[in-house]
């Protein structure tokens, strides 16, 4: 039996994991940090591929059958030296040995042969990013800290990493990038709450390399990595960039979705009717484009954070202060007076607001609050204020002083989560602001909006005694009636106006 073993051993062929590492040794194609990478991924997905269940059982006879460890010694040495030249690839010098070369071929060879024992048995696995990550950090400390040549770039890459704040993390960042021969074209960094910051870079990289090898080179350093392909103009610097979608906006706005989609780098976008699809969540970004029509972007692998949110701000506020230089900014936005002359702004809210919507609630007295919500509101969860600065179906208004500080904030929202008929209408204004006409204007504008996105009746919940809300409503457009609202209690008054 172990004659017949031995026979089949030295007629296997090696499988193809062993077969690639020994092309890879002889004939480098690749960095040799992507090859070990790519043949970590493929040994977690499929043990078998790196070693043949017959190489096992030779391996476990050998120590009771002196030519049978023969034949399996010298199977081991072709592995043990295709490995050991390719650590020396990663180090930057193949032609110098050092001890560690041994340590690290002994380690990728007896990792592997070790998954493929366990693979049939196992119980528990591990999840590839989670692994790939770890193998990353592992060969990353055997790459020579030396200086990188760098080859001729043909690929252009954009990438987005959550890490820690502190400058070493984007110093990592920058090393596992050098070790993939990848060079980095422009990079920024942005703050995030939790001591975290979100890098952004454009990258360019010989064609060899390729995105499965800076994904998972990337997780072993941070985590939400999203590696997508880039253009030829990303070779440009940041502020030419910007200047160029500028330009390409302001001639054509209908490019805006798209546009904000790449530049958050979201996965996929689509047009919707204002009243209808997904409200905002951690992976779904609601933006208001126009009363009518919003835009939902959405990603799978990693959250929107606020410095997202805002960039896609600022491309909103790009295409209003376009729209009203043109004068065409219905929809976008209205300049208004109030009988005292001071002049106030009314516009569709945007992510970015969420800041300013928090300090609204902030000033506001606890009364004002409590006539807006029924109830004490003495904290806000992210989710609430997104939600409630615009990130839903329907429409949110907020109106500024000097297009700066929110001092109003007006929703508009279909009553219940099917209803394409009745929308809910309510205000909120700063205590310092009421008595002045702000309520009024923003109401009629709530109006308009809710007329443009085709609702048929308006539906307003009102404290009894808040005669200040009643005679608001009274004295707008629409005519409104008391309907009975048997959930809502004696202390709330439903209030319904007809739109058609």
């Amino acid at each position: 039996m172990v004659d017949l073993l031995r026979e089949v051993l030295e007629e296997l062929p090696f499988p193809p994991i062993a077969q690639d590492m020994a092309v890879q040794a002889g004939h480098p194609a690749e960095p040799a940090l992507q090859a070990l990478m790519r043949a970590a991924r493929e040994v977690l997905g499929d043990p078998g591929a790196a070693w043949d269940s017959r190489e096992i059982q030779a391996i476990a006879a050998a120590p009771y059958d002196e030519e049978l460890r023969t034949a399996v010694g010298l199977r081991l040495e072709r592995r043990w030296t295709a490995a050991e030249t390719v650590v020396r690839q990663l180090r930057g010098n193949a032609d110098i040995v050092v001890e560690d070369d041994d340590a690290a071929a002994l380690h990728l060879i007896s990792v592997g042969l070790g998954l493929a024992l366990l693979a049939p048995v196992a119980p528990r696995w591990s999840e590839p990013q989670a692994w790939t990550g770890l193998t990353a950090r592992l060969l990353e400390t055997l790459h020579s800290d030396g200086p990188t040549v760098q080859e001729p770039s043909d690929t252009r890459w954009r990438i987005r990493i959550t890490t820690t704040a502190e400058a070493a993390a984007t110093v990592r960042v920058l090393h596992v990038l050098s070790v993939l021969r990848v060079r980095v074209v422009s990079l920024f960094t942005a703050r995030l709450p939790g001591d975290r910051q979100l890098v952004d870079a454009f990258l360019s990289s010989p064609a060899d390399v390729d995105r499965d090898t800076i994904v998972h080179g990337l997780a072993s350093v941070g985590s939400d990595v999203i590696v997508t392909r880039g253009r030829e103009e990303d070779a440009a610097d940041i502020a030419t960039r910007v200047l160029a979608l500028s330009v390409a906006l302001v001639e054509d706005p209908a490019r805006a979705p798209e546009a904000a989609a790449e530049l958050v780098l979201a996965d996929s976008w689509e047009i919707i009717d204002a009243a209808s699809g997904e409200d905002s969540t951690a992976r779904v970004l609601r933006l208001q484009w126009s009363p009518e029509r919003h835009v939902l972007l959405r990603r799978v692998v990693a959250p929107f954070t606020q410095t997202e949110r805002n960039r896609a701000s600022a491309l909103l506020d790009l295409i209003g202060a376009v729209s009203e230089v043109r004068g065409d900014s219905d929809g976008y936005g209205w300049r208004e007076d109030l009988a005292n002359g001071q002049s106030i702004s009314v516009r569709l809210s945007r992510p970015a607001d969420t800041v300013g919507v928090e300090s609204l609630h902030d000033h506001c007295s606890e009364a004002s609050r409590y006539q807006r919500y029924f109830t004490p509101m003495n904290s806000w969860r992210e989710d609430n204020l997104r939600h409630i600065s615009g990130g839903h179906r329907g429409a949110t208004l907020v109106v500024t002083e000097d297009r700066e500080r929110i001092i109003a904030l007006g929703n508009v929202f279909p009553v219940g989560p099917e209803d394409t008929q009745s929308a809910e209408i309510a205000v909120l204004v700063d205590d310092a602001w009421q008595g002045l006409g702000v309520g009024a204007l923003l109401t009629e504008h709530l109006i308009d909006v809710a007329r443009r996105m085709e609702f048929d009746r308006l539906v307003a919940y009102v404290l009894a005694d808040n005669r200040g809300m009643r005679s608001l409503l009274a004295s707008s457009s629409l005519t409104w009636r008391a309907t009975p609202d048997h959930d809502m209690g004696t202390t709330v008054v439903c209030l319904v106006a007809d739109l058609v």
